[in-house]
């Protein structure tokens, strides 16, 4: 059972939630309760150890592949998923980027060695441009990197990694090779929604996508350095070089001697003291240009190349090594921070685990394959357990919420059965609240942070009929300051109260209203669902 989320396993798992969603609008709840549950009894259920728990991580990443298998099947082959597409594109970049990179540092370097046994290549301007260029600008982006940690900025702020995502997206949908321009719209706009549920969910995803970035521009800076060295070794192996040192501004050559001690220091102790120029040979290698160059002395113009190769290796090279490992690390550890308790994860497993409640003769016990065409038709392998065993909370107690004036009517064991039924969920308690929302002091009187952060869920029950106003938005997002940031928010519709009962079916475009609404709030996780399936 061993198994690793990966950053595609996430994108076509939103790609997949996203589907799901327009599916449960156009065919209803039992399309996706009977596929998820004949995917969990057909390929996942063997696999559990007898008695043993099942891990939500794992039941999520087992029903990911099964789907992907089911799309692979339904597309004859291969399915065109944004997970693949994602991954080949980064691999295509790290090549690019690693080329790109060494052939700018092998061409610079190269540039600046060129030696025409007229003139000793300058030491101050290679210094000042390989080492302090590359050396201020990695310093400038960790000072701003810790800034912006510090001010508590979220790194999906950043204008750059902002400017990257959007060129990489805009390069995801251009590749023709991959068949994009023959892809439906509304398979276009499925891809879509998946990469910027990605990119755009800081509650749950983080910055889990900027670290992919950070490590291809530790990479360049990596092969770039590479580059440099290579060539300068290689120059220095193959040819007659020279290396002097000159400057417009009267210094004096102790004291240059003094900075070439002080930026040695991190390689000095362990490699000595003939790595970089001493006194004397800083004062053989000055050019001054009236006085011509014929008079230096060999062995002080090549003392210089292994003070300019251990300063390339020590500040430039090693930093980028470090980063990258560092981002490997950081990568994993977002990795594992990712969030599996959203409302989209909450549904799914109650799908998988919960027993379907089918009334098909106990005689018909024929375990049938799964049928993708019409799923509904599928037999049920667990309904004599549904009709025999009782309906278990598979995610815990809510608290409800319920308008003052349903509470009277409200048979709260059918709304215990609603909440198991639809949401997997028992119910803990039952609060009355003032449906104006207007003032709330006394409402979260009642409501303590304990109560608040006891339950798993929170129940906001909702009549469709009557729009969603401005004040149950605003209580909404106060719900949400009060609760953790984790915790379920799930706004329970029902249709038109009947004279027998509040629980009755919600009108589709009164759904769909209630959805736009709440999706304005941008609330990872909170969710419109029907407490009472058609």
């Amino acid at each position: 059972m061993k198994y690793s989320w990966r950053i595609p396993d996430f994108l076509d798992l939103e790609l997949f939630f996203i589907q799901d969603k327009q599916l449960e609008e156009e065919q209803g709840t039992a399309v996706l309760r009977d596929r998820d549950r004949s995917i969990y009894l057909d390929t996942i259920a063997p696999e559990l150890e007898e008695g043993a728990a099942p891990d939500r991580e794992w039941l999520l990443y087992r029903w990911l592949q099964e789907r992907r298998n089911l799309e692979n099947e339904r597309c004859g082959g291969h399915a065109l998923l944004p997970g693949r597409m994602w991954y080949e594109l980064y691999g295509l970049f790290w090549s690019i980027f690693s080329f790109l990179a060494l052939a700018g540092g092998v061409g610079l370097a190269w540039s600046f060695l060129h030696y025409s046994g007229t003139q000793p290549v300058n030491v101050s301007l290679f210094f000042l441009v390989f080492v302090v260029v590359q050396l201020g600008l990695l310093l400038f982006l960790l000072f701003l990197f810790a800034y912006r940690g510090a001010r508590g900025l979220d790194l999906r702020s950043s204008l750059l990694l902002s400017l990257v995502n959007k060129g990489l997206n805009a390069l995801l949908f251009k590749l023709r090779k991959y068949g994009l321009g023959d892809m439906e719209n509304h398979r276009r706009s499925q891809f879509a929604g998946a990469l910027a549920t990605v990119r755009t969910r800081g509650q749950g995803y983080g910055s889990l996508f900027f670290w992919p970035l950070f490590l291809l521009f530790q990479l360049f800076g990596i092969a770039f350095n590479c580059g440099v060295l290579g060539v300068l070794l290689i120059k220095v192996a193959t040819a007659d070089l020279a290396f002097g040192w000159q400057s417009t501004i009267q210094l004096s050559s102790e004291f240059v001697a003094s900075l070439v001690r002080w930026i040695a220091a991190p390689w000095a102790w362990l490699t000595g003291y003939s790595t970089y120029p001493d006194l004397s040979q800083i004062e053989g290698s000055r050019m001054i240009l009236k006085d011509g160059f014929y008079h230096l002395v060999s062995s002080d113009l090549v003392s210089w190349w292994p003070f300019l190769a251990l300063s390339i290796t020590c500040y430039c090279l090693l930093p980028r090594v470090v980063l990258f490992a560092v981002g490997c690390v950081c990568r994993k550890k977002a990795l594992a921070r990712v969030s599996f308790r959203r409302p989209d994860h909450n549904q799914l497993l109650h799908r998988l685990l919960s027993p379907r409640l089918e009334m098909i003769p106990e005689r018909q016990e024929e375990i049938r394959p799964l049928d993708l065409s019409d799923p509904v038709k599928n037999i049920s392998q667990d309904a004599g357990m549904a009709r025999q065993a009782k309906k278990k909370s598979i995610h815990g107690k809510l608290l409800a919420l319920v308008p003052e004036e349903l509470v009277a009517d409200m048979n709260m064991e059918s709304l215990e059965q609603c909440c198991q039924q639809e949401l997997g969920y028992g119910v803990a308690e039952v609060v009355g609240i003032n449906e104006e929302f207007g003032d709330n002091t006394v409402l979260f009187k009642k409501i303590t942070k304990e109560k608040l952060l006891k339950c798993s869920a929170l129940l906001v029950v909702q009549e469709a009929w009557q729009p969603p106003i401005q004040e149950m938005l605003s209580f909404l997002r106060e719900l949400r300051l009060r609760s953790s940031e984790e915790t379920s928010i799930i706004v329970a519709l029902i249709g038109k109260p009947r004279p027998d009962t509040v629980f009755t079916p919600v009108n589709d475009a009164d759904r769909e209203v209630w959805q736009q609404k709440i999706a304005s709030l941008l609330d990872p996780c909170l969710q419109v669902s029907l407490l009472v399936s058609k």
